[in-house]
Formats: C-alpha cells, sequence, structure tokens
C-alpha cells in the first residue's frame, strides 16, 4: 500500500481541514496517510480520525486582547524560534525514517520540506504563504526591499520540493496575492490549482439538517464562523454575543471553532452557540451572511458558495489582512477593525450586507468563476500520479 505523509502548519483549522479534505480522498483509493502537526491542527486531525504525529509548536505569540504580540517581542525569540524550527527538522527526519512515506505533501511546513529533501523523499508543497509580511503599521518604503530579499531567500528554501502548489484562484482573482506574488524563485515549479475545499453537499441534505437543529427556512440566517488560533478569538466572540442581541431579524448560530470542545449546541439568549460545529459547511452553504476572520481557507469557501461576509480579521495579522482588503476590493465583503469594531458597527454591517444586492450579485459572479477550478482533485491527480 503506497503512503502519503502529510506535515501541517498547526495554527488555526485552514491547513489541517484542507489536506483532511485531500487524505479523505485518498484514502478512498487505498492510499495510507499520516499527518504531523501541533496545537489546533493536530486536534482538527485527530478528531476525523487520522494518525497525527506531534512536533513542538512553532508560531508568532498572541496578546490577551487577540493581536499579534509584536515585531520587539518576536525578535527577542528569534532563537527560540530557531532552535524550534531545527527541533522540527530532526524530528520530521525521524519521522519519516520511521513511516517511509512514498510521497511527502507539506502544508506550509518548511522544516518538513528540508527534511524530506535531505533523505531524498519526492516533496510537494501546498501554500498560500510563500513569502512573510510585516505587519501593515510597521510596513515602509525602508522594509519592503529588506521583505524581499528575505522573501527571495526563503523561496529558494521552498524551491526545494518537487511542485509548489497554490491553492487559490490565478491573478487577478488571487486572495492571497501579497502572500503569493513576486517570488522569483519558484515560478518554474508553482501551479495555481483552485481552492481545496470539501464538496458540497445537496440542498435535500442541508435542509434536513437544519430543520433538525430547530431553523427556520423562511428567516435569514447569519453564520458567524470564528476559526484561527484559540488565543485570538475570544475578545471578539464577547462582541458578537453582545451584537446577536440587535439581530432579531436573523437567526444566528456561532461556532467557535475549538477542536476539542463540545458539539452539542447551547442557546444562548436567541442565538444557537457551539463550541465545535459539527455540521459547519451545511451552515456554511445554508447562510445568507457569514461573519468570518481573514484566514484563507474560510474565505475560500465562502467565495466558492457565493457568500456575502463581514470579515474581522485577526489583529495585526499580515496575511489574513491582505487577504481581507483583496475580499473587498473583489466587491464580496465588508471588513471591521477587530480592535475597534464594536456590536453596533457589526450589526450595521450584517444589514447592510443583507440589503444590498450587489454584495450577493458579485459574491455570486465570483463563485462562478471559482468553480472552474477544482483545487482537490488537480492536487489527488498529482499526488496519484507520483504513487502510479
Amino acid at each position: 500500500m503506497k503512503r502519503v505523509y502529510f506535515p501541517i502548519f498547526g495554527s488555526g483549522l485552514g491547513h489541517a481541514a484542507r489536506m483532511v479534505a485531500v487524505a479523505s480522498k485518498l484514502v478512498e483509493m487505498g492510499v495510507k496517510v499520516a499527518f504531523s502537526s501541533y496545537g489546533e491542527g493536530a486536534e482538527y486531525v485527530e478528531r476525523r480520525g487520522f494518525a497525527c504525529f506531534r512536533v513542538p509548536r512553532l508560531d508568532v505569540g498572541w496578546t490577551a486582547s487577540g493581536k499579534f504580540e509584536g515585531l520587539l517581542k518576536t525578535s527577542k525569540r528569534l532563537p527560540w524560534h530557531i532552535a524550534t524550527f531545527i527541533r522540527q527538522v530532526v524530528l520530521e527526519r525521524k519521522i519519516m525514517r520511521y513511516w517511509k512515506p512514498d510521497l511527502v505533501v507539506s502544508d506550509s511546513r518548511l522544516s518538513a520540506v528540508i527534511a524530506a529533501k535531505s533523505l531524498g523523499l519526492k516533496c510537494f508543497v501546498v501554500t498560500n504563504q510563500l513569502r512573510i509580511l510585516l505587519p501593515p503599521k510597521k510596513r515602509s518604503k525602508r522594509t519592503k526591499p529588506i521583505e524581499r530579499f528575505l522573501n527571495e531567500i526563503l523561496g529558494k528554501l521552498w524551491n526545494l520540493a518537487d511542485k509548489i502548489f497554490f491553492p487559490d484562484l490565478p491573478p487577478p482573482l488571487t486572495i492571497s496575492e501579497e502572500n503569493l506574488w513576486w517570488i522569483s524563485a519558484v515560478r518554474r515549479k508553482a501551479e495555481y490549482i483552485g481552492f481545496i475545499v470539501q464538496p458540497t453537499k445537496s440542498a435535500e441534505e442541508v435542509k434536513s439538517t437544519l430543520a433538525k437543529l430547530g431553523l427556520d427556512d423562511n428567516k435569514p440566517l447569519v453564520f458567524m464562523h470564528i476559526s484561527g488560533p484559540s488565543f485570538t478569538k475570544p475578545a471578539l466572540i464577547r462582541k458578537l454575543l453582545k451584537a446577536t442581541k440587535h439581530l432579531s431579524e436573523f437567526q444566528v448560530v456561532i461556532s467557535e471553532g475549538r477542536p476539542n470542545g463540545s458539539t452539542e449546541v447551547k442557546r444562548i439568549d436567541s442565538t444557537y452557540y457551539f463550541e465545535w460545529c459539527p455540521i459547519n459547511e451545511d451552515l456554511m452553504q445554508a447562510s445568507d451572511i457569514l461573519v468570518v476572520r481573514g484566514g484563507h481557507s474560510t474565505l475560500s469557501s465562502a467565495l466558492l458558495l457565493g457568500k456575502p461576509m463581514l470579515i474581522i480579521p485577526i489583529a495585526d495579522h499580515s496575511e489574513q489582512f491582505s487577504n481581507t482588503q483583496k475580499m473587498v476590493r473583489l466587491g464580496a465583503a465588508l471588513w471591521l477593525d477587530p480592535l475597534t469594531a464594536e456590536p453596533e458597527s457589526i450589526c450595521e454591517s450584517i444589514r447592510r450586507l443583507y440589503s444590498t444586492n450587489s454584495y450577493k450579485s458579485r459574491a455570486e459572479s465570483l463563485s462562478k468563476e471559482a468553480s472552474k477550478y477544482n483545487g482537490l482533485s488537480r492536487l489527488v491527480n498529482a499526488v496519484m500520479d507520483v504513487l502510479r
């Protein structure tokens, strides 16, 4: 039996979700799979029933208010980050020698790429984050040459992989354009394949699921899907719960996105609240408005489904900020700064999205374009071409 190994970035759920979708298809085709990750990503993978080797966490820090801790604190821990990266490489080499994969598919984990190539293994990279960008407030004309130089070096390391897949739309519709464009080192190996998302369900299946939850077909639905690292969520969730008290014309469901949380729905006033929502795909598909963070996987799913969205990105998170601004420019979204957003502005934005037809029509138009690319099947086919 052929083996595929998935080392994935563990901060948030997006990387794990898209690789679980790929792994599920491969298992159906008789391929044995295993993962490595940490944090929320590892918990998600294990909850979906897959084997997952644990590796040391490597991520930036977050404050209690849910924002990036800042460059100074991050730079002070640079020796620790470098040591952790080396530990990841060493551990990944041990795992790969033990598990003996035929192919390594790394989602945004450079340490796994280095480990795989040092052992002579075939390796694919899947990422929407080739470049590391400074937070918007820290960027200037003086920092751009430094950013470009460092990212070209990173590009050469990513280029160790045999192939690089961008789970995004080709220009000019690329969501993560600032994190993917302008890296010359990877041009020959990189390919835009479209979004990697779970297949949509039938209308009858979704309707049945919503009926079991007690939702009304005739009343508009707002689904607040709060993804991202656990440290970044509490402050926003408190604001959303306050906002829902003033949205009586809507049905509101909140998903906290906690992988090890309860799957039982709670009622908080008139709001349906999940720690971990087992019907996440159904609710996204049925919703009239989505309230989301700026993570690439969540925005990909929303765009593919043609849903207008209110985006409240993680504070000072450069990738989420650039993703958010692109969705706003595409005309399918409004956005709020997480540090200044208040229940009143959240309610106002939701009502504006629902009452202004242009957001829905633009989202549906973008959905038609996005549906021309099936990132899931294209990546599965590329994997199978190597395994045959």
